[in-house]
């Protein structure tokens, strides 16, 4: 059985694509196929805009785990670090909350969104556990959104920092406790 018989008998359960030259127009004449899809990663696919998104998400009801991280925006003149230099683009976080409403786990890192797209999806993706925007920059996380989303089960900010973890663990960068003084020196 090949794999053009698998996703169109609907078995297609996971779709990894991440970095790949798919197109909208590939998406919409596909995702028909892609109905029983439980995870999608279109991370780095440049080439995917909203109409692709939306299609998944009208072909895809069973989708609970999306990646759609992107890569860091490159600095321009109208981008500064604090958030406030880039005019955020909720466009394809609507059509997430509007097409997927099963989604448990979301990671949307470095989107181009503000808290408008941020409260659409809090309010329609009722099941949503996990959520990652680090890097999303146009975030201000205004109102109860903050606290909306530091009540899911994992949630990475805007600002999330990997290191920040690993530095408060007590941990040198071989691993080791670095509280734990040697005693070789000692008779």
């Amino acid at each position: 059985m090949g794999s053009t018989s698998i996703a169109s008998d609907g078995f297609l359960r996971v779709l990894l694509i991440p970095m790949s030259d798919v197109t909208d127009k590939m998406v919409e004449r596909h995702a028909i196929s892609f109905e029983n899809m439980a995870v999608l990663d279109i991370s780095y696919c440049l080439k995917i805009t909203c109409r692709g998104i939306e299609s998944f998400g009208k072909n895809c009801k069973t989708l609970v785990h999306l990646r759609r991280n992107m890569p860091l925006p490159e600095v321009l003149p109208s981008y500064n670090v604090n958030g406030t230099g880039i005019k955020p683009d909720n466009s394809e976080a609507m059509i997430i909350a509007d097409t997927m409403p099963g989604l448990q786990h979301l990671e949307l890192c470095y989107g181009h969104f503000g808290d408008v797209g941020l409260e659409a999806i809090l309010a329609k993706c009722t099941a949503l556990t996990h959520l990652d925007i680090r890097g999303c920059w146009s975030m201000k996380l205004d109102g109860d959104l903050e606290d909306r989303c530091y009540r899911l089960q994992e949630f990475k900010s805007p600002w999330h920092d990997e290191f920040d973890n690993e530095a408060s663990s007590g941990s040198d960068s071989d691993g080791a406790n670095a509280d734990v003084e040697s005693s070789s020196d000692e008779d």
